[in-house]
């Protein structure tokens, strides 16, 4: 109990250290003891100073009592004795306190009513202004006019408190699922102070929101903060980011430009560096992301060792095998990051050179992390490939997941074992018996059509795309996939060219889709649109069965040689096509 009352009166004292200025008194201590008792006639006779003295002493016992309910657990009774307390000490420390106890225990009102007094007190920090904010922004109807007045008293606040007020409180807009009310707020800024960089990054971040909204207009935005304050590392990263996000090949590049750029004229900014690294990594261009990432290791910054795991992971993504097997061995031997880490990429490097026994080795060492639930479903996998297929279903069989999502993959897991091994019916067993505790779940019913289609259980597929379209109604490979069956059983073709069409229309780029696009078509006859389809589909994806069915539209359009070519190419690279060789075995005979 004296180690708690220590605690508190600890805390009392960082809290009350204004109010015996306010009071013009000292205040109290534990060894004083509390004050004597007065009788209320007497009250009313005493100075005006005594009675501040007496007000001290209530605040300062309220918050010991509100402590005290803290340190108990009991939340809901120290944030209630907050709030009185911070309504009659009007104190800036006692306010944050309240409405930080306030919002954990989910008084959102009260913690804007106290929130306004904390704004008001003498020696309110940007702080109070920018919760005012935030608290004013949360909820189903943010208040507009809360918001204002908030941003007005940060608007006011002295120059550098002011500039960073604004850059946080540009987080708070981004954050915002109302775009036109966060550019609106921002806005005020821009008309107000249309000379400081820091309203216009608030605008930039306003305008794109976290979903990447009106980059157009949030590109002018931060343009102009850029104007006003040239090689602002901020504003150049989120220009960057601005840029990667419109997803053009000119805007990747110009953010790649922006980037490097301001990395040779600013050397000694080395976010900007790191970020150009990420920004290379991400946009797959992994030995320029690999060299800056060795160059940031040389600097021995804090952040060096991190920066040459990341140099030995890009030669991993680079599938620069024997380096990345250098690095991480190296790494794992100096003890440099996270082991169990480095013993997944370890693994996958093992799998990706098809060194089974390596990998499933590899994989049973990551213990802890994240990828803990991953290495075990691959380390079954390694089995499997390595002719273990009985001790790779056994160990999936001993795991025990521990979420839905893991129960799903285990089964999705032991199915793919089953499948990969020619044994279609224990692998639709694994997913029905999955199903019967996870009845709806759009992957299981999905993959369990997949293989019901193989072994040619042709309405059972169908029932279960049916219901994933239900289910998932923007998921675009379950219309193609039944869309697909019908075309290539040559059945219900305007129903399957509807079915394809909606696919299409989700994910106009996918190859198989755009495979489906021109089977369909080719099974109604529009010979044409078959080519053109199929052509995409072959440019973006080199695949044995695209080869096949264009081929196969280039014959019957009179076009053989051009077919013999697209078929023995591609055979050369994928001799194992079964669907490529009965295709030439029916048409080239």
């Amino acid at each position: 109990m004296l180690a708690l009352m220590n605690t508190a009166h600890k805390r009392v004292a960082r809290l009350l250290v204004p109010l015996a200025v306010v009071a013009g008194c000292a205040v109290p201590t534990a060894a004083q003891g509390p004050a004597p008792a007065t009788a209320p006639a007497a009250e009313a006779s005493r100075p005006a100073r005594m009675v501040a003295r007496n007000d001290d002493r209530l605040i300062v016992m309220g918050i010991l009592a509100a402590e005290f309910s803290l340190q108990n657990g009991d939340i809901a009774t120290a944030a209630a004795t907050y709030y009185e307390v911070a309504k009659r000490s009007r104190d800036a420390k006692v306010a944050e306190r309240a409405v930080e106890l306030l919002l954990r225990a989910r008084r959102m009102d009260d913690a804007r009513e106290i929130a306004s007094l904390w704004q008001a007190s003498e020696d309110a920090t940007p702080r109070a202004h920018l919760v005012a904010l935030a608290l004013s922004l949360n909820g189903e109807q943010p208040d507009r006019a809360a918001a204002e007045r908030a941003l007005d008293r940060i608007s006011g606040l002295p120059d550098d408190l002011r500039r960073t007020a604004i850059m946080d409180a540009a987080r708070q807009f981004a954050q915002l699922r109302d775009r036109d009310l966060a550019v609106a707020l921002a806005t005020r800024w821009t008309e107000a102070r249309n000379n400081e960089p820091e309203a216009f990054y608030a605008l930039a971040a306003a305008t794109t929101g976290t979903q990447n909204a009106r980059l157009n207009e949030a590109l002018l935005a931060i343009d102009r903060a850029l104007v006003l304050r040239p090689r602002w590392p901020q504003a150049i990263a989120v220009k960057s980011r601005i840029l990667l996000a419109r997803n053009t090949a000119k805007d990747k590049a110009a953010a790649v430009e922006l980037l490097t750029e301001a990395s040779r004229a600013s050397p000694e900014t080395r976010e900007l560096r790191v970020l150009l690294a990420r920004t290379l990594f991400d946009l797959e261009r992994f030995a320029e992301a690999r060299a800056l990432f060795l160059t940031l290791a040389e600097s021995h910054a804090d952040d060096a060792n991190e920066s040459r795991l990341a140099a030995s992971v890009a030669a991993y993504y680079a599938q620069d095998w024997p380096t990345a097997e250098r690095e991480f061995q190296d790494a794992l031997a100096a003890g440099r990051g996270d082991p169990s880490a480095i013993r997944f990429y370890l693994a996958r490097v093992a799998e990706a050179q098809k060194r089974w026994s390596d990998a499933a080795a590899r994989f049973a060492q990551v213990t802890s992390g994240e990828r803990v639930w991953e290495a075990q479903l691959r380390l079954a996998n390694a089995l499997a490939q390595d002719k273990r297929l009985l001790q790779a279903v056994s160990h999936l069989q001993g795991l025990k997941p521990g979420t839905v999502g893991e129960r799903i993959s285990l089964a999705q897991a032991e199915a793919g074992l089953w499948r990969d091994a020619g044994e279609l019916d224990k692998a639709l067993a694994v997913l029905d018996r999955a199903l019967a505790t996870d009845q709806d779940d759009p992957d299981l019913l999905y993959e369990g059509a997949m293989i019901a289609e193989r072994m040619e259980r042709f309405d059972d597929a169908e029932k279960r795309l049916r219901r994933v379209i239900v289910l998932q109604p923007a998921r675009a490979h379950a219309y193609n996939a039944l869309g697909y069956s019908f075309a290539d059983r040559n059945i219900h073709l305007d129903e399957a060219r509807t079915l394809i069409e909606r696919a299409h229309g989700l994910a106009a780029d996918d190859p198989a889709i755009l495979d489906s696009m021109g089977w369909i078509a080719f099974r109604q006859g529009r010979i044409d649109d078959a080519l053109h389809f199929l052509r995409q589909a072959f440019e973006k994806f080199k695949d044995g069965e695209i080869a096949a069915h264009l081929g196969e539209v280039l014959w019957v359009a009179g076009r053989r040689d051009e077919a013999r070519s697209v078929w023995q190419t591609q055979l050369k690279a994928q001799p194992d096509s079964d669907i490529l060789k009965k295709t030439m075995s029916r048409l080239d005979r």
